[in-house]
């Protein structure tokens, strides 16, 4: 197409054209978000003799103030990924728009600074002024204007005209690059399958976030509802959701409704980590994952939470990037997993990962929020954030990063590691409520809203329905990881951090180290043994040494329910059950740790008979004696 056929076709389609209530050649989303997270930084467009251009309002009736009558120049395409064909057309549409302006008007710059009624220009703004102006202006397309051409004198229908034209050149540039929009997704559509969708051990496969500097059309319409508000964060905080990326550790409980929000609501990138596997019993909180699949093609129980969670958002929305990290958060990796991110989400159950996390965050100086969820409780706070503080109209200045994990907690303790919801359990509405909460802090932290939880710590109580905030305090003075001063500082790398966590719990089933290591061989009997003693009808005594919401949950026959914590003042009781030792007592629990415990208190009493531990527990019998016992 000539230059001629560009003109022409704007001049057929200029009854048409629709002016954007959007932005897109506004440029108005800034650089630096909320709370000190920089997203990907914008370009700015600058005329020939070093100021700042405004964007031309799109409008072809009335002419307004001359502040705002500079048009920007775009340096290169919004979309990267999308055909040449379609780029090169808006570069042509773009030059073409600033052929036609240098052949009307040879001095541009003095028509649009000048009103209808021939007012003088406005005078060239200050050193000063011309740095706000660049720090206010975006990077949207338009058209780069010279200068330096000496003045002519122009009529009011010229420069009428001459807007007109620069209108219709703007509005088909933005329609161009709301197709390129639209064949993204019609593409990612048209290709994608959900099932084929695999993960990765490979943290170097995370991309990058380009920054969003338009809406798109269906962009517009898929977050019109959280647009709309008129205390929420605009066209200008969207951009900046779209163009960030979250790192979310684990997706179970709390990571379901975290991820599931964050995905709805368009953010950029979401990168999550979790190496464990989906089980029936994680179904009744863990609400991303599926029993199967609505086609009934696959089961998703077996499946890895991060390619199940993967898989669940990208159904619910096909725009965003995911990334399902199969791997475990460790001093290897996890320095560089938060590094590569704009904010981090920490969902996990486990107090190793917790510091781990933590302390990469201290280090990459990225802004953690935390939530934690057991049994009917929750805990909600966000760490290492950096506010802002309004010194003049406009301008703020970054404060101190706020306490880390640390500072509460600054002792890791190891007699914490048996609390965890398999053993301990949870309601499943108390994570997803504080994982909904946690996805509300990282949009106000990306988007710059509302006040964020950086100097509270929310605890929720789901049985009384009650939230209680708790003012925390400062950052300590002799913090192991944030401190100040060089000289306290002591985890100043992630291997400081391992070497301080060696003996708290991790990402595994349970910590408590198990008695029955420290048990002799005779008081040991494994299940498929202890199923012939039962086969053959041998007379014992079957101890169940569960707490008694497990042992109504599912229990042998012939089993006798005696807690662990009550043993040891009911041991005539035990004396009793087996006759005064004639009887040989056998001890059970889920997995063979509380019934080896129960082994050494009847030992250590003034019990005579003989005593062993069933190893493996209950979990041990379903797998190598009755699959069809029930499992938790």
């Amino acid at each position: 197409m000539s230059y001629e056929d560009d003109v022409d076709e704007s001049s057929i389609q200029g009854n048409q054209a629709k002016s954007s209530v959007w932005g897109s050649v506004r440029g108005d989303a800034d650089s630096t978000v909320g709370g000190g997270l920089v997203s990907s930084p914008r370009s700015t467009c600058l005329s020939d003799d070093g100021e700042t251009n405004n964007n031309l309002e799109n409008s072809t009736a009335g002419v307004k103030q001359t502040d705002d009558r500079c048009v920007s120049s775009g340096k290169k395409s919004i979309v990267t990924r999308i055909s040449s064909m379609i780029d090169n057309l808006v570069s042509r549409v773009s030059r073409s728009a600033s052929s036609l302006l240098n052949q009307h008007s040879p001095n541009i710059n003095d028509i649009l600074d000048s009103g209808d009624n021939g007012t003088p220009p406005i005078q060239q703004p200050s050193v000063s002024q011309q740095q706000q102006q660049r720090n206010r202006s975006g990077s949207g397309v338009g058209i780069q204007i010279d200068s330096t051409i000496p003045e002519q004198t122009h009529t009011d229908e010229e420069v009428f005209a001459l807007r007109e034209e620069v209108a219709l050149l703007n509005n088909k540039i933005q329609a161009l690059e709301s197709e390129k929009g639209n064949i993204t997704l019609s593409a990612l559509n048209s290709t994608q399958d959900v099932s084929s969708i695999s993960t990765t051990d490979d943290i170097s496969d995370i991309p990058s976030i380009d920054a969003i500097r338009s809406l798109a059309p269906h962009q517009v319409s898929r977050y019109s509802r959280q647009l709309l508000l008129s205390d929420g964060f605009g066209v200008t905080g969207q951009k900046q959701l779209l163009s960030s990326s979250i790192l979310v550790i684990s997706a179970g409980g709390i990571g379901s409704s975290v991820l599931l929000y964050l995905a709805a609501s368009g953010v950029g990138h979401i990168t999550i980590v979790d190496y464990d596997n989906v089980e029936m019993s994680n179904l009744h909180r863990q609400v991303i994952h599926q029993d199967c699949n609505s086609s009934k093609k696959f089961d998703e129980v077996g499946m890895n939470k991060a390619l199940s969670a993967k898989q669940a958002m990208l159904k619910l929305n096909p725009t965003t990037s995911v990334t399902a990290l199969n791997v475990v958060i460790s001093s290897t990796n996890a320095l560089e997993l938060v590094s590569r991110h704009d904010l981090v989400v920490d969902a996990c159950d486990n107090p190793q990962t917790r510091y781990l996390v933590n302390d990469a965050c201290i280090l990459a100086n990225k802004t953690l929020v935390s939530g934690s969820a057991m049994g009917t409780e929750g805990q909600l706070t966000v760490y290492n954030y950096q506010p802002t503080k309004k010194i003049s109209e406009g301008e703020e200045t970054p404060q101190k990063r706020t306490a880390c994990y640390r500072c509460l907690y600054p002792n890791p303790n190891p007699s914490e590691g048996c609390k965890s919801c398999s053993d301990n359990g949870v309601l499943g509405m108390v994570p997803g409520t504080i994982g909904i909460l946690q996805a509300v802090e990282v949009i106000k932290i990306i988007t710059g809203v509302g006040n964020v939880m950086h100097d509270r710590l929310l605890m929720y109580d789901s049985l009384n329905c009650s939230f209680l905030n708790i003012k925390k305090p400062p950052r300590r003075k002799n913090c192991a990881v944030c401190s100040e001063e060089e000289e306290v500082t002591i985890i100043k790398s992630m291997e400081d951090s391992a070497k301080s966590l060696e003996n708290v719990r991790g990402p595994s089933v349970c910590a408590v180290k198990p008695h029955d290591n420290v048990l002799p061989e005779e008081n040991k009997i494994s299940c498929v043994k202890y199923n012939e003693v039962r086969q053959s009808n041998q007379p014992h005594v079957l101890l169940d040494v569960r707490v008694p919401q497990q042992y109504e949950m599912c229990s042998l026959d012939g089993s006798i329910n005696l807690p662990l914590g009550q043993l040891q003042s009911k041991l005539d009781m035990v004396e009793k059950l087996s006759n005064n030792g004639e009887l040989p007592v056998y001890c059970l629990c889920r997995r063979g740790i509380a019934s080896a415990a129960a082994v050494k208190v009847i030992q250590e009493s003034t019990y005579k008979g003989k005593v062993y531990n069933i190893e493996g527990g209950l979990t041990s019998w379903v797998q190598s004696v009755d699959t069809e016992f029930a499992q938790y």
